[in-house]
C-alpha cells in the first residue's frame, strides 16, 4: 500500500469524513511525491533546505501502479518547481485516485447520498494496524522507517497525533514531551517541513483575515 494510501486511511473518519479537511490535500500531496521518489519517478532536492528544495523528474513511462500511473503528467508539470510550494497548494493531486484505488481493493466502500458522495472505510483494521505501527514506532527503542516519520510528522503537523496515537503520547511524561520527541524524529524530512510550512501559512492567513474584520 502506498505512503498516499495510507495517510489517506489514517486522516478519514468512520463515516468518510476527512478529519482535516483543510489540509488533507496537503498530507496527500507530500505523501504522494514520497511514493513517486520511492517509484524512482521524481527526485527531491533533499540538502537544499525547505526554502529551495526543488522537485526534479528522472524518469519516464509508467510504474505499474495505478495511483502513481494517474499523477505522472501533473508530476511532469511539477518538475523544476520549489517542493514547499507544490505541496502547499496541495499537487500532486493525489486524492482521487487514492480513493479510486482504495475502493478498488476494498478498503472503501461508496455511499452515495442526494448531494454528495462519500468513500467509508470498510473495516477499521488496516487503519488500526497502521496507527498501531506508527506507535510503535514512536516510543523509545522503536525503529521507525522514513515511511512512518513522514507519516507522523504529518500528523504532528495537522495537530491530530495525540488524538491518533494515545498509545505512544501516554508513555512520555507529559504533553510536551510528547510532541518534542515527535519534533526531533521528523524535524529533518524535507516534506514533513514542507507540510508545516503549509500549515503555518495557512494559520498565518486565517489571523490576519480575523485581525482585519475585529
Amino acid at each position: 500500500m502506498l505512503t498516499a494510501e495510507k495517510l489517506h486511511l489514517v486522516l478519514t473518519a468512520e463515516d468518510g469524513r476527512p478529519l482535516v479537511p483543510t489540509h488533507h490535500s496537503t498530507a496527500l500531496a507530500a505523501a504522494a511525491l514520497a511514493d513517486l521518489r520511492r517509484a524512482g519517478v521524481v527526485a527531491l532536492e533533499e540538502d537544499a533546505g525547505v526554502d529551495r528544495a526543488r522537485v526534479t523528474v528522472v524518469s519516464a513511462g509508467t510504474t505499474d501502479h495505478p495511483v502513481l500511473d494517474a499523477l505522472l503528467p501533473e508530476a511532469d508539470a511539477l518538475s523544476g518547481k520549489k517542493v514547499a510550494a507544490v505541496v502547499g497548494k496541495g499537487r500532486p493531486r493525489a486524492r482521487k485516485p487514492v480513493v479510486a484505488h482504495l475502493t478498488e481493493t476494498g478498503e472503501l466502500e461508496e455511499h452515495k447520498a442526494l448531494l454528495n458522495t462519500r468513500h467509508v472505510p470498510t473495516s477499521p483494521t488496516t487503519r488500526q494496524e497502521i496507527l498501531d505501527r506508527l506507535s510503535r514506532a514512536l516510543t523509545e527503542g522503536g525503529d521507525p522507517s522514513d515511511e512512518d516519520l513522514l507519516i507522523l510528522g504529518v500528523l504532528h503537523h495537522l495537530n491530530v497525533a495525540r488524538h491518533l496515537l494515545p498509545q505512544a503520547r501516554e508513555q512520555e511524561a507529559s504533553r510536551r514531551e510528547f510532541t518534542r520527541r515527535l519534533e526531533r524524529l521528523t524535524r529533518d524530512d524535507l516534506l514533513v517541513r514542507s507540510v508545516g510550512r503549509a500549515v503555518g501559512l495557512t494559520s498565518a492567513t486565517a489571523a490576519a483575515t480575523a485581525a482585519q474584520h475585529s
